[in-house]
This record gives structure tokens, sequence and C-alpha cells, in this order.
């Protein structure tokens, strides 16, 4: 009994080495989602929360892991074609081993986000156009600014996927194409983060994403709702660790997602949940549990 204890006591005491090696899920590609009124320029703020069981094969091991962020985001027209999108998170990262209740918690800046995209066509936009077919095309990129702290591989290092960012500039790539017939449309995004070098022990590997989200909107007056649904495949390639790939990094969830948008003039409230379907993250060591989110923004 003394050196089961014993054990659990050395695990305990490791829990920020060990707990989330192979995660990732604090630090994924930029997700743009639907958007406030086509053409309007906004600023808000939206939440995220995500949760994630890992370690499923280690009954001493296992944890819980939380993920919450609070994000201001914006976006500008400088010119008529050009919009430009900023993103900057505050993350809290929350982790629990759940046979000894230990804890650790990081809270602080995240990486921030700025994204360009070319609006290739919108019809949206044309008071000419009379036939209830409305269609968007945006195409872009940007950047994921360091500005989250990383700290793997220094003094009391902190596991790399349990930072507030990923300690690299990263490069984004995105598409989104909207088509609206009538009530009703169709929204698509596609998106990809190139990483760098985070630093001279770890690299996060690229991600990919892609969504599909049906819409249907509805207008009173000032007052509109806009319920969608849709779903969401997220993958990442698997984490260089000290020139290693790592096995228990990387893989891919697909998520049932189910929102509704609601404007009342100037204002707009969205509240989304995202439920995984299937998964294969980390080499069958992590699941991510539902998620949801909530955003708030201002159009001017």
């Amino acid at each position: 009994m003394k050196k089961i204890l014993l054990v659990l006591l050395l695990i305990s005491s490791q829990l920020e080495t060990l707990a989330c090696d192979i995660c990732g899920c604090a630090n994924g590609s930029a997700f743009v989602g639907l958007t406030p009124r086509a053409g309007t320029q906004f600023i808000g703020l939206r939440y995220r929360h995500r949760t994630y069981d890992s370690h499923l094969n280690s009954v001493l091991l296992k944890t819980r892991e939380t993920y919450q962020t609070a994000e201001l985001w914006a976006r500008f027209y400088p010119v008529k074609k050009v919009q430009l999108m900023f993103f900057l998170p505050y993350n809290s990262n929350h982790q629990v081993l759940l046979n000894s209740r230990a804890e650790a918690v990081k809270n602080g800046i995240g990486d921030a986000i700025v994204l360009a995209h070319v609006n290739v066509f919108n019809s949206f936009l044309d008071t000419t156009n009379t036939s209830h077919i409305y269609q968007s095309l945006m195409i872009g990129g940007g950047v994921k600014l360091a500005t989250g702290k990383f700290e793997y591989g220094y003094e009391d290092e902190i596991n790399p996927n349990f930072q507030l960012g990923t300690g690299s500039t990263d490069f984004l790539l995105s598409a989104i194409h909207t088509i609206k017939i009538h009530d009703w449309g169709i929204n698509t995004e596609v998106g990809a983060r190139l990483a760098t070098r985070s630093n001279a022990k770890y690299r996060f590997g690229n991600r990919i994403n892609g969504s599909l989200t049906a819409f249907y909107s509805k207008n009173w007056g000032g007052f509109s709702i806009m319920p969608n649904v849709g779903a969401l495949i997220d993958y990442g390639f698997r984490d260089i660790k000290e020139g290693q790939r790592n096995s228990q990094t990387g893989g891919f969830a697909t998520l049932a997602n189910a929102g509704l948008e609601m404007y009342y003039n100037r204002f707009n409230v969205g509240l989304s949940y995202r439920l995984p379907v299937y998964q294969n993250l980390g080499g069958g060591e992590l699941k991510s549990l539902p998620q949801y989110g909530v955003s708030f923004t201002v159009n001017f």
C-alpha cells in the first residue's frame, strides 16, 4: 500500500510535465465561422469552452483538461474589397489529474492573429441583384504572432501543449464561400496553419480544418435570427519534440455543430454548440468532449 501511495505522489508531482503531452488542443488554427452582417465592420467579444480527457489508457495518469478563451475580435474594411480581421485571446487553461485531484492552472494572453481576405466576388452588396441568389468568395491568409507565453525547455518547464501560446510565428491560409438562396444558405470555410519552430526543443505540427454550415435567416424589422447546423473537421500533424515526431500528438476530429445568431439593429449575439462525432486524437489517448461558445458584437 505504501508503494502505491508513493507512486501516486510521484505522478502527482509531475502533473505539469505529463498531463497534456498528447494534447495540442489549446493552440489551433484561426476559425472565423459565421460572422455578422456582410459588408459591415464590427468589434466584439467571443468566449469558447473546450474540454478533453487525456491518457485514456492509464488509470494513474488520466487527466481532465479544460481550455477557456475570451477573445477580442474585430473586422475592418480598409479598402472596398479587402477584409481585415483581428483576434486577441485571453486563455485560461486548467488540468486535473483525476486520480489524485492534483491541479495545474495557467492564465494569460494567448497568440494574437491577423487575417486578411480579398473579396473575389460578392453579390450580397450588389443593389441591382434581383435573382434572390447571392454569393461571396473570400480568399486570404495571415499570421499568428507569438504573443502568448511559451516556456517549454526552460527551468521548471511546463508541458508544451499546456502553454498560453505556441512560441512561434505561424502562417495562416483561409478561404470562405457563402451562397444564399432566398432565406436559406450554405457557408463553407477551409483553413490551414503552417507552423514554424517554437524553440530549439519543440515545433508544433501544421493543422488544416474545414467546415460546412447550413443556415436560415428571418427578418422582422430591425430584429433577425439565423439558426444554423453543420459539421467541422480538424486535422493536426504530429509535433516534433527534441528532433523526433511525437506519436502522441496530432490526429483528427469531426464535430457536429449547431448555433443561433440573433441580430438587433447594430448588435449581434451568437451561440454555438459542438458535439464530437468521430475522432482519433493523440494516438487514441485523447478524447474531445462537447464544446460551446458565445459571442457579442457591435456593427459600425
